[in-house]
């Protein structure tokens, strides 16, 4: 997670990016901070944690709430995937140009909303 954690800065400084985003409680965060940075990180693990409830309640549900867990996947899977691409991608140590990379990284905002929700469903099953 280091290595995710400076990329997504040393994207933003590289590509002299003065780009922001507004998080869900209505901070604006350049995506060359350290706090995009911080939020970036806790955006990926939550939606990571979520995805693994959702799995574990697919697993036990019964067909109809299997029908609602499999549609609350699909808008997870769907808000983060270029967060997660973006993850994967830092991993692997693959090249991802840096407009892509920035582009990427400000759909945090979306997967974020996504992910609450996501578990606010997953709460009131």
């Amino acid at each position: 997670m280091a290595t995710l954690r400076f990329s997504i800065v040393t994207l933003a400084l590289l590509a002299g990016c003065v780009t922001t985003i507004t998080t869900m409680d209505g901070r604006t965060l350049r995506l060359n901070s350290l706090e995009f940075r911080d939020y970036f990180e806790r955006v990926f693990r939550e939606q990571n944690q979520v995805a693994t409830t959702l799995a574990f309640a697919q697993d036990e549900a019964s067909r109809i709430r299997y029908e609602t867990l499999l549609q609350l996947e699909d808008a997870l899977l769907e808000a983060c995937a270029d967060l997660n691409a973006l993850a994967a991608a830092r991993r692997d140590n693959r090249a991802l140009g840096l407009r892509l990379q920035a582009r990427m990284a400000t759909t945090a905002p979306s997967c974020e909303a996504t992910t609450r929700r996501t578990s606010e469903a997953l709460d009131a099953l």
